[in-house]
């Protein structure tokens, strides 16, 4: 999940202002984090918009991921053949 709070604050502060400079130390994956971003201040959006946008982010590669699979059969592939040509699918099948 904390690639896509990390995804879901950069998409959110661009939103804000495309110019917005911050900076995170380690990885964001609590409100503490959060609150510990240099320039948090400037942002206009909280820690739950922010968890919120993280979930939207994950469903979204979710679904992607869902749909390569669908593809993959409807041309009938084995579940095997879908993890030769992308095994980050494996969680999907």
């Amino acid at each position: 999940m904390a690639i896509y709070i990390e995804q879901a604050i950069n998409r959110l502060a661009v939103a804000q202002d495309d110019t917005l400079r911050y900076s995170i130390i380690g990885f964001c994956n609590t409100e503490e984090d959060f609150n510990n971003i240099n320039g948090v201040e400037n942002f206009d959006f909280t820690w739950a918009d922010v968890q919120a946008k993280a979930v939207e982010l994950e469903q979204e590669d979710t679904d992607k991921k869902d749909n390569k699979v669908s593809a993959y059969r409807k041309n009938g592939l084995t579940d095997e053949e879908i993890l030769a040509i992308d095994s980050s699918l494996e969680d999907n099948l």
